[in-house]
């Protein structure tokens, strides 16, 4: 394929159609099986080698991707729609015409082998889906059951069999990705104790940060909550988070100040110029008030104020955690150009209609201890 076509353009195979030209070389081996995500999938629709070619129900795709089927039975072609295309597939061809609803553009394609009616459903080549959805699609040997997972280019409806998260020390707490669309997951599933509810939070799929999920009673009214721990983003000086906490006998979500917002409202900070020195101070609110102090020796030379600033900058990598029954932040506290002089450190405690900021504690960094004023 010269394209990787769109999600819609995919989804175009999945219904059965009117009973097609009849299959002469189909295996008569027994039957295969099919699963998704782990899961048995179409028990009445089997896999099976044509030519030496392995086939699966188009009807699968259905585990993927949402949209609109429509059958036109008078002129035997296939539409399927979404938010943002129309594609065609004329059964007994491979060519695909993909049309983009928001303009008159639109381009035609071709699978990599013919698709195939047979007792009134599409089948298509196994390899076909591996290359147009990015969808791992494996047979082992000795085995009866065509396995499909879907990739990072796979958007797919199916609740997978195995979650995203568990609760360190509670096994029957679990986090599942209700949808994956492309390299983002929207929505997720919560289980609790067997029980489970949806929520409509999203979050990118990054390989190198899962989700994280904590269950322990962190608002102190005797009943353990759910909290989960998103990354949003990550890079060089950047680390954003997200956090939600949830009690589980109402599925009530608790309101949470986010890290960098609770500490940039119980801090206040100057930055100053004395000789050749940058001078900041930091004056911290909270449960245990405190005042700090940093000088920066000679760098007033590195273009003053211009480049400082006035005020310390808060945020730009931001950690949560749950430790010893409390929710924690980690934020950081920056000067200049995302220059980090340490670390905010923070306590939430049950107030209004969730948690609010309780301690707040100030850490530099090993390089910038030597700064400090006592």
């Amino acid at each position: 394929m010269k394209k990787l076509l769109t999600a819609s353009a995919l989804a175009l195979l999945i219904a059965g159609c009117a009973a097609g030209p009849s299959i002469d070389s189909i295996s008569a081996a027994a039957p295969l099986s099919l699963s998704v995500d782990g899961q048995p999938v179409l028990p009445q629709l089997h896999p099976f080698y044509s030519g030496g070619v392995l086939y699966v129900p188009a009807r699968a795709l259905l585990e993927y991707y949402p949209g609109e089927l429509k059958w036109d039975n008078v002129h035997k072609k296939l539409t399927f729609s979404d938010a943002g295309s129309r594609t065609v597939l004329s059964p007994g061809s491979s060519a695909i015409l993909v049309q983009y609803t928001q303009t008159d553009g639109g381009y035609e394609d071709r699978l990599e082998a013919a698709v195939i009616l047979k007792e009134g459903h599409v089948y298509f080549p196994a390899n076909t889906l591996s290359q147009l959805t990015g969808a791992e699609t494996t047979l082992q040997a000795g085995e009866n059951t065509v396995s499909v997972e879907p990739g990072s280019l796979s958007t797919t409806v199916r609740v997978p069999k195995e979650p995203l998260a568990v609760a360190a020390g509670n096994s029957r707490v679990k986090l599942f990705t209700a949808l994956k669309d492309g390299n983002t997951y929207k929505g997720f599933i919560l289980e609790v104790d067997g029980k489970k509810h949806s929520f409509k939070w999203e979050a990118p799929r990054l390989a190198a940060y899962p989700p994280e999920l904590y269950y322990a009673d962190i608002d102190n009214d005797g009943l353990p909550e759910a909290t989960v721990v998103f990354t949003l983003g990550y890079g060089t000086g950047l680390m954003q988070q997200e956090v939600h906490a949830v009690k589980p006998e109402q599925w009530k979500e608790l309101t949470v100040p986010a890290g960098e917002q609770a500490a940039s409202a119980a801090v206040t900070s100057s930055i100053s110029l004395e000789h050749d020195d940058v001078l900041l101070r930091l004056e911290l609110a909270g449960s245990s008030p405190s005042k700090i102090a940093l000088r920066l020796p000679g760098r007033a030379a590195d273009g003053g104020l211009k480049y400082f600033g006035t005020r310390a900058g808060i945020g730009g990598v931001t950690y949560y955690t749950v430790a010893n029954g409390k929710l924690k932040a980690e934020t950081s506290v920056n000067v200049g150009m995302q220059e980090s002089m340490g670390t905010l450190m923070l306590d939430y405690k049950p107030g209004g209609a969730g948690l609010v900021l309780d301690s707040l504690k100030f850490e530099p960094h090993d390089t910038t201890q030597k700064y400090v004023e006592n």
